[in-house]
């Protein structure tokens, strides 16, 4: 086979090649969705809380229409200029480009769905996990049609979302997480991809491992430093020794503590009368920080470091419920977890 042929058959590869990657995602893509993206999973939380909006009802339908104008506002502009920029290229939208458009917009209808019913049947813990997931989904099927860097880093997101919990993140730490896939792994997945694509598989290897140690370091180092809880000037005071007092305190709450647990159950079903509280007791030693006299948020495990109740590693989970029918009485049997996640001992 002379050279001229060996020419053309990698000219028809290059041709049936760029047929198949027909997708082209411009660069106001991932600038438009990466930013707003990230400052929605960063920010929705200061506008959408309790202080705002007590009950529960009102915060989900204040976060559909919260993330149906935006995703609206968001998915138009990006429209409109795409439209433009193929326009100026002399270009026109392909059939596949179109096709994964409508999975992408499908795929934001769920994310924002199950966020609305999160508030309702609970998992709310996952809720920016489920977002990680949703985006690394919509950019591995444009990545099918597209650059193979853009394939691979919808995989890496997809993975980094099922991970996190099974690795013990805390709900802080997938939020900001979360953040940082839009507002950084997508600016950089494009970045990256426009420069290495074309290469061989090696670099293309080394600039997806640029992209999780960025992606990925970056929220581990903002929520383990910048947003790492702040330890209290003060002194602890044995409960036995405890006044309120103006200003900061921290109480100490040794091995052994009676804490009493009072209980209000509000079903259209079933009613609770307790007259009494039910009393439980410490098995470990706990610093509590107050403020003028009330608990503020920060707590202290013994031999561990200071942490807040926003950073999400304490969870009370009802895992079981048993009803039963013993001596004509219904029995309803219910068992409580108390979970601490991703605590680390680290002296005091």
């Amino acid at each position: 086979m002379t050279t001229q042929n060996i020419g053309r058959l990698e000219e028809i590869h290059s041709m049936l090649s760029a047929g198949h990657r027909c997708v082209r995602l411009e660069k106001h893509t991932f600038l438009l969705w990466g930013i707003v993206g990230g400052i929605l999973c960063g920010g929705t939380e200061s506008v959408i809380n309790n202080d705002i909006f007590p009950d529960f009802r009102q915060q989900a339908l204040v976060l559909i229409s919260w993330l149906s104008f935006w995703l609206l506002a968001l998915g138009l502009l990006d429209y409109f200029l795409t439209k433009r920029a193929k326009r100026g290229r002399d270009e026109t939208l392909s059939f596949a480009q179109a096709q994964m458009t409508r999975a992408w917009w499908i795929l934001l209808c769920i994310g924002a769905l199950a966020s609305f019913s999160m508030y309702f049947y609970g998992g709310g813990a996952m809720m920016y996990v489920l977002w990680i997931v949703v985006l690394g989904l919509g950019l591995y099927l444009f990545g099918l049609f597209s650059k193979f860097l853009i394939e691979w880093v919808g995989l890496a997101m997809i993975v980094l979302g099922i991970i996190g919990p099974a690795a013990g993140l805390s709900y802080e730490m997938t939020r900001w997480l979360a953040a940082s896939c839009f507002a950084i792994g997508l600016p950089l997945a494009g970045w990256l991809a426009s420069r290495v694509d074309d290469q061989r598989i090696v670099p293309r290897c080394l600039a997806l491992c640029v992209w999780s140690v960025i992606v990925v370091g970056i929220p581990a180092l903002l929520t383990s430093t910048l947003l790492a809880t702040v330890t209290p000037a003060s002194h602890s005071t044995q409960l036995a020794n405890f006044h309120p007092i103006e200003g900061e305190q921290v109480v100490s709450l040794p091995v052994g503590t009676p804490v009493l647990l009072r209980l209000s159950l509000d079903s259209p079903v079933l009613t609770l009368q307790v007259e009494k509280p039910l009393q439980m007791t410490l098995t470990r030693s706990i610093d509590i920080a107050l403020q003028n006299g009330k608990p503020e948020g920060r707590y202290r495990f013994e031999g561990d470091r200071w942490a807040s109740i926003r950073d999400g590693l304490l969870m009370l989970q009802l895992d079981r419920v048993q009803p039963v029918i013993k001596n004509r009485t219904a029995v309803l049997y219910a068992h409580l977890t108390f979970k601490i996640h991703n605590h680390q001992n680290s002296g005091k």
